[in-house]
């Protein structure tokens, strides 16, 4: 409590019994119980107590909502004094935000934030974001959404379901006090603005890799989300340099290793996709792909993905120079399938094109790609071999190279050598015998 700098408050004017009589006039005019109202006993314990709660805040945020919250609580309108407490709480928030830098939260956010937005941003979503820019403590943002609860059920803003006795009121009072409006000083988090420049002034040295992941796996888990979600709306921004990028990459596992994958980074990859935002898009499957997180998409988005590698790679097959301009492609593609599991509507568009890079044609193969193409062969799932071992008698254009070029053939005797007998499907042992002969005679001559 020593961070707390109270600017004391001397004393309020004394409830004198005047005032409770009042009450009961008031109550007996209308002819409903004095009870309805706290009893005088319960207005003194909040009255007395309301000069240190009040001397927590700062002198500046004092204005005319603190004089309402002690002329209801002076009457007993418990309800009506947390509801001023509580505006008070939101509108100090708020200006948390902007000297924050709404600018340096929107980027941070990848949406568009601006004052009005700001004065729209339901209460829990202000405290969640307050949290994550590390503007209120952990402990803070639990308990103001426990006194956020307990506005929204039991104060004048909305119809009431019971009401709250003059120490649940205190209790109030003080958290808003402290966990919002006091100039109690926040733990150190991540420095929003620091990690920014520091991601984009130039590729980080071994030093300040090394600070950054500390920095960011000492935080609490709401920042490091919030810190996740930039660092991928970044890596999309086609405005920063690609050492920027780097950084961000750098950064993400280490952002992400604690607490998993926010959901965040899905809805913002399909804000891209729908708001048309090509670069981005492009950018984010590209991320998506790096840290193997294509399983998260939907599935005709990963179709689609997969579909484009598998062009690109047939089309650097069929060009000039194909042995020299495959290997990034077929590198390409075995990245992607790495990462998430090959859609149904895909499979026969992806086993063809690797069994036809494979083979290669009767001059030969890319032998710098051949790798990738071993690699995606022996990961064939029951289903993707059906294929693989039905294409040898189909009428494709690989199929037609087995069937007209020897060297064709023994490359994919070869890739069918690269299977375990044991993990062949029942149904294709036969397929996988005669291959597996042809594939011996080869060796042997």
């Amino acid at each position: 409590m020593s961070d707390l700098v109270p600017q004391k408050i001397e004393g309020l004017p004394a409830i004198i019994e005047g005032t409770d009589d009042l009450l009961t006039q008031i109550t007996n005019s209308l002819g409903v119980p004095r009870d309805v109202l706290p009893a005088k006993a319960q207005i003194d314990h909040t009255w007395e107590n309301l000069p240190r709660l009040l001397s927590k805040i700062p002198a500046e945020l004092r204005d005319e909502r603190m004089v309402r919250l002690c002329v209801a609580d002076s009457v007993g309108l418990f309800d009506s004094a947390i509801n001023y407490i509580w505006n008070s709480t939101i509108v100090e928030l708020r200006q948390k935000v902007i000297r924050f830098g709404l600018p340096i939260v929107a980027q941070l956010t990848s949406k568009a934030l601006d004052e009005s937005k700001l004065l729209e941003m339901m209460d829990h979503e202000l405290l969640k974001l307050c949290l994550e820019l590390n503007l209120i403590t952990e402990e803070g943002y639990f308990k103001l959404d426990q006194c956020r609860a307990i506005r929204n059920s039991f104060s004048a803003a909305h119809p009431a379901v019971g009401a709250l006795d003059e120490d649940e009121v205190v209790n109030f009072i003080s958290r808003c006090a402290r966990a919002a409006l006091s100039d109690v000083n926040v733990p150190a988090g991540v420095n929003f603005n620091e990690l920014i420049s520091a991601i984009k002034a130039g590729h980080f040295n071994g030093d300040q890799e090394a600070y950054w992941t500390a920095a960011i796996k000492g935080t609490h888990s709401a920042q490091r989300e919030l810190i996740a979600t930039a660092l991928h709306g970044m890596y999309c921004d086609e405005a920063l340099g690609q050492s920027a990028r780097s950084n961000c990459a750098t950064l993400f596992l280490p952002a992400v290793e604690l607490d998993g994958i926010p959901s965040a980074i899905i809805d913002q990859h399909q804000r891209y996709v729908g708001k048309g935002e090509q670069a981005k898009a492009s950018a984010s499957r590209d991320f998506f792909t790096k840290f193997k997180m294509l399983g998260l998409l939907s599935e005709a988005e990963r179709h689609s993905i997969i579909s484009t590698a598998c062009d690109r790679l047939n089309a650097a097959h069929q060009g000039m120079n194909n042995f020299y301009n495959e290997p990034p492609f077929a590198a390409r593609l075995h990245e992607i399938v790495g990462a998430s599991a090959v859609p149904e509507s895909v499979r026969r568009k992806f086993v063809e094109t690797v069994v036809s890079c494979a083979v290669g044609n009767q001059y030969g193969v890319s032998w710098a790609a051949r790798p990738h193409y071993e690699s995606m062969v022996k990961d064939f799932s029951p289903k993707a071999l059906e294929i693989m071992f039905a294409i040898p008698d189909s009428k494709t254009l690989v199929g037609n190279k087995i069937a007209s070029f020897p060297a064709c053939r023994k490359r994919f005797a070869e890739l069918v050598g690269l299977l375990e007998g044991a993990n062949i499907p029942t149904a294709l042992q036969a397929s996988y015998s005669v291959w597996m002969g042809k594939l011996a005679k080869h060796q042997a001559a």
